[in-house]
């Protein structure tokens, strides 16, 4: 049976990445549920301009820190699938990075909730990033510039508290307060905030394509 992977995206004024973010992913994604939370910019039209079934899109009115979660946990009711990756607008994953978490998922222990992944922070280009040792998030044994995105869909799972300190949670505890119940992958997506969008696309395919046939080559 085909592995399957619904998209977890909330986005509001996030016009300069979320085309690319979205298309970063689509290839491997089942399903991408995608709410705008009230973009006065560009966001909904780009997103619009994808053409693609697997986007399910809806549009609702400004909403407050305690109704992110609400969507949140909209999202996870809505998600059929085994396993859901979180994509905020401005994330955009290497197509062999993502690969490598998807195999991660479906090799994942029975008893593993999530996956913890890097993150890479640009900083002018997508060949600059704030440097591993400068990672100050400490989820379980493993430290640096640390998130996690790949969790598995399990009756009970929701989220509590209120953006931006809200929290996945499972059987009462915070996933992130359940190393035991935790794998890391080292693979990594871009994270774009501090970027120009000019030129990343190309960049982007430069790069997986050095990835798959120059395996010596280390981004550092």
């Amino acid at each position: 049976m085909a592995f399957k992977l619904t998209i977890h995206t909330i986005v509001k004024n996030e016009e300069r990445w979320i085309k690319s973010s979205l298309l970063s992913i689509i290839e491997s994604a089942t399903e991408i549920l995608v709410y705008d939370t009230g973009s006065t910019d560009k966001t909904i039209k780009l997103i619009q301009s994808i053409n693609s079934p697997k986007i399910k899109f809806k549009q609702f009115n400004a909403i407050n820190r305690k109704g992110l979660v609400v969507l949140r946990n909209q999202q996870i009711k809505e998600t059929k699938s085994d396993w859901f990756l979180i994509l905020d607008g401005d994330e955009i994953w290497p197509e062999a990075n993502l690969i490598q978490l998807i195999k991660a998922m479906q090799k994942a222990r029975p008893s593993t909730l999530a996956l913890v992944n890097r993150t890479r922070n640009c900083i002018g280009d997508l060949n600059h990033f704030l440097p591993e040792s400068k990672g100050n998030y400490q989820i379980g044994p493993w430290r640096g510039h640390l998130n996690i995105r790949a969790i598995r869909n399990l009756p009970g799972l929701k989220v509590t508290g209120e953006y931006p300190a809200e929290a996945y949670v499972y059987q009462g505890k915070k996933l992130q307060d359940q190393p035991e119940n935790l794998e890391f992958v080292d693979t990594w997506y871009y994270h774009a905030t501090h970027l120009k969008r000019t030129g990343w696309w190309h960049g982007l395919k430069v790069m997986d394509r050095l990835q798959k046939f120059k395996p010596f080559y280390k981004f550092s």
